[in-house]
């Protein structure tokens, strides 16, 4: 699979403070490819920094490593990474599939990222990324 602006995808970013590894925050941000939606949603502290962006990096392999994924035909990939100013860790988490829609393994993402919401507000996600 290759660059992961090219589909649509689940991303969960976990946030760490980098010196004691406590935890601040979560981000989930679901990009439907076909509309060029963002659904960008914050939970706990996560504190919002600046980031070296991938294609300043210029790595030459991939940082995303494949992991073990419990959801039927769904990719895993995980990368980890600093902010610029050093205070935070992200542990970057993404989910995509060429066969299933971002709607129908949501939940089974949600869950496998023990992100707890309830019925309606995973109902409100799926109504916006759909419009």
């Amino acid at each position: 699979m290759s660059s992961n602006r090219r589909r649509s995808h689940i991303h969960f970013v976990k946030q760490y403070k980098s010196e004691t590894l406590e935890y601040t925050g979560t981000r989930i941000v679901i990009f439907i490819k076909e509309k060029g939606i963002k659904y960008i949603k914050d939970f706990d502290n996560f504190c919002i920094h600046r980031y070296h962006r991938p294609k300043a990096k210029r790595h030459s392999i991939s940082m995303w490593k494949m992991m073990p994924c419990e959801i039927d035909e769904v990719v895993k990939k995980v990368m980890i990474n600093e902010s610029i100013c050093q205070k935070y860790k992200m542990i970057h988490i993404l989910y995509e599939s060429t066969v299933r829609t971002i709607e129908d393994f949501l939940e089974e993402a949600l869950i496998e990222e023990d992100v707890i919401l309830s019925k309606e507000e995973v109902e409100k996600i799926k109504e916006k990324i759909k419009k």
